[in-house]
C-alpha cells in the first residue's frame, strides 16, 4: 500500500507504465493510489497490445488511456500498429 505520509486526497498523479497487455499492472498501481486517497489524472503507456483487454479494463474503470504505439497484431510476418 502507498503510504499517506507521501500521498494524499490533493494529489493528482499520472501513471506511467512501459507496457500495456492485460492491464493487471496499471490496475494494481491505481488501487494503490486509491486506497492513498490520490487522484489519477490518466494512464501513459509507451506500448500497447491493442488486441487484448487492458485498455477496455482500464477505460471501465474511467480511466483515460494514452499510449505511443499501439500494437493490432504480432505474428510470424511482422508486427502491425494501429494508425
Amino acid at each position: 500500500m502507498a503510504s499517506k505520509k507521501y500521498l494524499s486526497e490533493n494529489d493528482n498523479v499520472l501513471i506511467i507504465d512501459d507496457f500495456l497487455a492485460n492491464g493487471q499492472a496499471a490496475m494494481g498501481a491505481y488501487r494503490i493510489l486509491k486506497e492513498a486517497g490520490a487522484s489519477v489524472a490518466g494512464i501513459g503507456i509507451v506500448i500497447e497490445k491493442s488486441f487484448q483487454d487492458g485498455r477496455k479494463k482500464l477505460e471501465d474503470l474511467g480511466l483515460d488511456v494514452y499510449s505511443l504505439a499501439r500494437v493490432s497484431k504480432i505474428s510470424s510476418d511482422g508486427i502491425e500498429f494501429l494508425d
